[in-house]
């Protein structure tokens, strides 16, 4: 009996379940309901990251493990600019 879920991975602290490990940074935002590129992807290295995550580029191919988190912020944002 075969199932379909490889992996998840957590996407501002919600579980997504993948069927592939195998990713584009604009491929994970699409899955996890994120439409268009007005939207940053930051992979963590834990929950609560001090350092707020490292910027994955839309065409930056990932190699997702169980339990990756990463966070998703409005990429036009300019900090009180």
């Amino acid at each position: 009996m075969a199932t379909t879920t490889e992996i998840h991975v957590f996407v501002n602290r919600k579980k997504l379940e993948l069927d592939t490990a195998d990713l584009t940074g604009a491929e994970l935002l699409e899955k996890a309901g994120f439409t268009g590129q007005q939207w940053d992807l930051l992979k963590l290295q834990g929950e609560g990251d001090p350092t707020g995550g490292e910027l994955i580029m839309f065409d930056q191919r990932l190699s997702l493990k169980n339990g990756d988190r990463f966070r998703v912020i409005p990429g036009n944002r300019t900090f009180g600019a």
